[in-house]
């Protein structure tokens, strides 16, 4: 069996979530005895390199417009023959048109993000996952920060892509939830299989920390709640502050802003922090506490998985896949509430024996997304594929 990858992120180039999950999927396919071949739209360069084992093909920076029409113009103009694969299977998919359009072989996709699924995730998971129509995905082209004649463009866009990304032959999505969220935008359930995320085994930790600090790891746009955090670790009483800090770990561009309320408000127990991947095990390993607040439909964040199989109690913001992988193991609140979360937070903070429930039970259900269990679903599902 011999199988195309293609991907948007990949590491070296690309050390985030969608990146790291690459990487574990194609070493666990590889481990499975299939034959893998890796394309990843991260090459500096204006034409495909072969470089580290990995086919590197020109990132959307050489092309105009968003990073959407980029990466299907690279993938479109820069994949060679693929008739030697039994299949492709596209991963992170702004590029899921180009790849269909090129395809002379059949095409799995994993939706792991809403590119193609909803153009406002958030304001989706505000409204209670309405059904996606045309006269939906121009309000929310809206909402999502278009103007004038951006709103129209980006839905005729929405609607091409999607059109085309429904010719792929199977999909796969990470939770039921997210299976939800895309039935909902008109996409044939029965096309749809559900193969989770899938754990670095670098983040194991044989013990439970006790130490009291509340950890949060993300990128800091607004979309991943960092603001919300902040602002429930404020509220919380004074006895409760004066004994725990909050740990911001993560990049970008509601930094100054951070910065700006943690001084403003003389947040001394908040500090904003950075660790390379490589040295966030321990980060999660000797933390008290994760907070997780996204807002929108989030459909499997890798710091689930990181903070279980750490035995780090989780709070969580409540979606369709939180709801569905964090069963009896994390705390919820409402992701618009931010007196819930401060609620939340109290509760679980004064409640050790709370915490450390809540840590044993992430770690009994973290067994459920080792690289093997993982890697042998896709290898199935790619058999019934081409059987």
């Amino acid at each position: 069996m011999k199988i195309g990858f293609i991907t948007s992120e990949y590491p070296p180039n690309n050390p985030g979530g969608a990146g790291i999950s690459s990487k574990l999927i194609v070493d666990s396919l590889r481990d499975e005895g299939v034959d893998v071949d890796v394309y990843a739209i991260v090459g500096d360069e204006s034409s495909p390199e072969l470089q580290d084992g990995i086919y590197k093909l020109p990132d959307q920076s050489h092309y105009p417009g968003p990073k959407t029409i980029g990466e299907n113009i690279s993938v479109f103009r820069h994949l060679p023959s693929l008739d030697e694969y039994d299949l492709l299977h596209a991963y992170n998919v702004r590029h899921l048109p180009g790849v269909v359009l090129r395809s002379s072989v059949p095409v799995i996709s994993t939706m792991n993000n809403h590119t193609w699924i909803s153009p406002d995730a958030e304001q989706h998971l505000r409204e209670g996952l309405p059904q996606y129509d045309l006269p939906t995905i121009f309000r929310h082209s809206q909402t999502n920060g278009y103007t004038g004649i951006q709103a129209p463009i980006r839905s005729a866009i929405e609607c091409v892509g999607k059109a085309i990304a429904k010719r792929v032959d199977h999909y796969t999505v990470q939770t039921e939830g997210m299976k939800t969220v895309m039935t909902r935008s008109g996409y044939d359930p029965e096309k749809i299989d559900v193969i989770p995320n899938i754990l670095d085994e670098r983040f194991r930790s044989d013990g439970i920390s006790s130490e009291r600090y509340i950890l949060f790891v993300g990128q800091l746009y607004d979309h991943k709640g960092p603001l919300e955090v902040i602002r429930a670790f404020d509220a919380l009483p004074r006895r409760l502050k004066d004994n725990w800090n909050l740990r911001i770990y993560g990049k970008g561009k509601l930094k100054s802003k951070i910065e700006a309320i943690i001084s403003e408000k003389d947040l001394t127990q908040v500090s904003i922090n950075y660790s390379s991947y490589r040295k966030l095990p321990e980060v999660y390993a000797n933390a008290g506490l994760l907070v997780h607040a996204s807002k929108y439909t989030e459909p499997f964040s890798r710091t689930w998985l990181e903070a279980m199989a750490s035995g780090t109690p989780l709070v969580a913001s409540r979606n369709p896949s939180s709801s569905d992988i964090l069963k009896d193991v994390a705390k919820f609140y409402d992701p618009f509430d931010t007196q819930a979360l401060s609620e939340t937070l109290q509760e679980v903070l004064e409640n050790q024996s709370m915490r450390e429930s809540m840590a044993r039970s992430g770690k009994h259900r973290v067994k459920r997304y080792t690289p093997e269990k993982i890697g042998r679903m896709y290898t199935d599902l790619y058999s019934r594929m081409i059987s």
